[in-house]
């Protein structure tokens, strides 16, 4: 009898270990992710002599992005995205974000509801990702930088 309660209780034990385990890295993720980006003119197809400082904020727990932008040499950011892809190489569109404030070379660009998961994804991999600031002279991007730990 007593060999089946300490059975009972290190397999209750185990299994709690074990939802600790799995549930820590969503825990680590609820937490925002924040990344300085330093942005300039891509030689192909950028402004190529536009700069930019970028801080991008991930909400995974919201599911929210936010990127507020310093710029110069280029004309008022019209849209902001965050693509995935190697660097050098157009990437897929991740996160569309829009413009809601500019003024004096700076720039702020939200987006409430990104897909779901995401935020999360970029967040826990960050290398594979890079901010793209658009302008009606650069619809393909005036600017762009990735995201770094």
């Amino acid at each position: 009898m007593k060999r089946k309660a300490e059975l009972r209780i290190g397999s209750s034990v185990l299994k709690a270990a074990a939802c600790a385990l799995l549930l820590a890295p969503l825990a680590v993720l609820a937490d925002d992710a924040v990344f300085d980006v330093t942005l300039t003119g891509p030689k192909a197809s950028g402004d190529p002599d536009g700069r930019g400082q970028a801080r991008v904020t991930l909400r995974p727990e919201t599911n929210e992005v936010e990127v507020e932008l310093t710029y110069s040499n280029i004309a008022t950011p019209t849209m902001m995205q965050i693509r995935k892809g190697p660097t050098g190489r157009d990437g897929n569109v991740e996160v569309p974000l829009v413009v809601e404030q500019t003024g004096r070379g700076k720039a702020v660009a939200r987006r409430k509801s990104a897909a779901p998961g995401i935020v999360e994804r970029i967040a826990r991999s960050p290398g594979e990702y890079y901010l793209v600031v658009i302008t009606e002279e650069y619809p393909v991007g005036a600017l762009r930088g990735p995201l770094q730990n």
